[in-house]
């Protein structure tokens, strides 16, 4: 008997191990300021089982590092959102938490700050506000992977039940450890058919593994489907001429790459860069035809697209990229947006009817654990922003959209 999903939503941009984190997490979304916060933050290293004595020793940076039970997690607060429109800093979550190694999460997932106690243990001098530190975050004790391939099942599983029976993890450390793990948690959920990108950083160390194919767990049973290999994702560098590197380094592992774009600076440092290093037209003779065939095939992908020029968006469909974006964020972050941006810049936000009108292929999709992977929520922002009107589209487009009926990718 097949144990393919049958047809529903696509979630083709999550998270699964943040989501999984996330529920192991201390949850701050509720906060409305960095004192509803730290309330939070500290009645959890107060109640929290774990001794801030172990085995009758004082607290050490050394036990720290591998003692994944001292460890306090908290995630989901949004500086934009909070009263005082700032992040926490160390020194308030000392305050609250002591010496309890603390490692606070932005709700992106791409900011994250640490205490003392937790900034000691992952070699630094105090506790720090970290941006895209996933170096150091990556050093924080981890429960053990039987706990952590349970909790994408569990992931994966309440997705089933809320119709979604494909996704595509859009993380950028991913790498061949990670795909086996997530490999693993997929062949407990069948229902879902999983698809998991790359770090383009870390294409290297697939070995033989090509785009399009798919990994198995060890020892699956017959007929598992494991994870499909998914496109190399990029994560733009500080410096925004990094971008084209990492695009090459995909073309020569024959993979088609998937940007994260966020700003107009940055959409263009791409658009530069699949122009400057564009796929292998099909059909062209190579020494490895089954490793490059299929990224010929798929279109390259910008993930978010949250700011774009009229004439960056005709260059898009010029250059074939798909365009996998999640709507909720008009109406979750709003009000920031309202703050932050002129009401030129506004109209310039998430387009949707503006890509379509183009013959741009686009998915909707969450950003899980940003925004819960919930197809209602996306279509009901999709259909009814307030921001940038004009970018509404119908009910029933926004629902094909969620089923990945747009991008094909």
């Amino acid at each position: 008997m097949s144990t393919a999903p049958a047809q529903g939503y696509r979630d083709d941009h999550l998270h699964l191990l943040a989501c999984a984190a996330a529920r192991r997490s201390t949850d701050v979304q509720a906060a409305a300021s960095v004192g509803e916060l730290l309330d939070i933050v500290g009645h959890a290293a107060r109640s929290s089982a774990v001794p801030t004595m172990l085995h009758g020793r004082q607290p050490s940076a050394e036990r720290d590092r591998g003692d994944s039970r001292r460890w306090l997690r908290a995630w989901g607060y949004d500086d934009a959102l909070l009263a005082e429109r700032r992040h926490p800093t160390a020194a308030e979550l000392d305050a609250v938490t002591h010496d309890v190694p603390t490692v606070l999460h932005h709700v992106t997932g791409h900011v994250a700050v640490v205490n003392t106690a937790a900034g000691n243990a992952l070699g630094l001098t105090s506790g720090d506000v970290l941006v895209e530190r996933h170096d150091l975050l990556a050093m924080v004790p981890r429960t053990d992977r039987d706990a952590t391939v349970a909790g994408v099942a569990e992931v994966l599983a309440d997705m089933a039940a809320a119709g979604i029976t494909a996704c595509t993890d859009a993380t950028h450390t991913n790498d061949l450890g990670a795909l086996e793990l997530l490999a693993e948690a997929a062949d407990m959920v069948p229902s879902v058919d999983v698809t998991a990108m790359v770090g383009a950083d870390r294409l290297d160390a697939l070995g033989d593994l090509a785009f399009g194919e798919r990994l198995l767990s060890p020892g699956a049973a017959a007929g598992a489907a494991g994870v499909r290999v998914g496109h190399a994702k990029v994560m733009p560098p500080h410096d925004d001429g990094a971008i084209a590197d990492l695009v090459a380094a995909a073309r020569a592992h024959g993979f088609p790459v998937a940007v994260h774009v966020t700003d107009i600076d940055t959409l263009q440092a791409t658009l530069d860069a699949v122009e400057a290093h564009p796929p292998m037209p099909a059909g062209t003779a190579t020494s490895d035809d089954r490793r490059l065939g299929a990224g010929r095939l798929a279109p390259d992908r910008i993930e978010h697209c949250a700011l774009a020029l009229p004439e960056q968006l005709d260059r898009v469909a010029r250059l074939g990229v798909a365009v996998v974006t999640q709507p909720s964020f008009v109406t979750r972050r709003a009000q920031k947006y309202r703050e932050q941006l002129s009401l030129t810049e506004q109209a310039w936000l998430w387009p949707l009817a503006s890509l379509l009108r183009r013959g741009i292929r686009v998915t909707l999709s969450s950003d899980a654990p940003t925004v819960p992977a919930d197809p209602g929520e996306w279509i009901a922002a999709a259909t009814g922003r307030d921001l940038a009107p004009a970018e509404r589209i119908d009910a029933d487009t926004a629902r094909r959209l969620c089923m990945g009926g747009g991008a094909d990718c």
